[in-house]
C-alpha cells in the first residue's frame, strides 16, 4: 500500500528509468545495469559450493538479516536440500542453529552461537 501518496511519481521514475536502461542496453551492453534503482528485480546466477552455501545461509537467513534477503536464502537453502539433503542437513540461519540440531540429533549441540 501506498501510504504517503506518491505512487504515480514513483512508477513515472520507474518507466524513465526502464526507458534510459534500455536506450544503454542497445549501446553498452555491460554497463547498463547501473542506471537501474533498487527497486528493480535483477537475476543473478550464483555458482557456489556447499560450504559457501552454508556461510551465505549462516549470514542471510538470520533473524537479523533484511527480509527480502532472508527469504532468498531460505529459498536457497530449500532448493539446495532437495538435491543434497544430507549434505545440507544443518543448514540455516545461525540464530536457529541449536534448534536444527537438537531437532536432528535429538539433543542440543555442545556449542552454541551467542545471542
Amino acid at each position: 500500500t501506498w501510504k504517503y501518496g506518491h505512487k504515480k511519481e514513483f512508477m513515472e521514475m520507474m518507466e524513465e528509468t526502464n526507458h534510459v536502461y534500455s536506450l544503454l542496453k542497445e549501446n553498452m551492453d555491460q554497463g547498463a545495469e547501473y542506471v537501474l534503482t533498487n527497486a528493480h528485480r535483477r537475476s543473478v546466477l550464483l555458482k557456489v559450493n556447499a560450504r559457501e552455501l552454508y556461510h551465505i545461509s549462516r549470514l542471510r537467513e538470520d533473524a537479523t538479516a533484511q527480509w527480502d534477503i532472508r527469504r532468498t536464502a531460505g529459498a536457497m537453502s530449500r532448493l539446495a536440500k532437495e538435491v543434497m539433503p544430507l549434505t545440507c542437513l544443518l543448514i540455516g540461519g545461525k540464530d536457529s542453529y541449536s534448534e536444527i540440531y537438537e531437532d536432528i540429533f535429538g539433543k542440543p549441540p555442545k556449542l552454541s552461537p551467542p545471542e
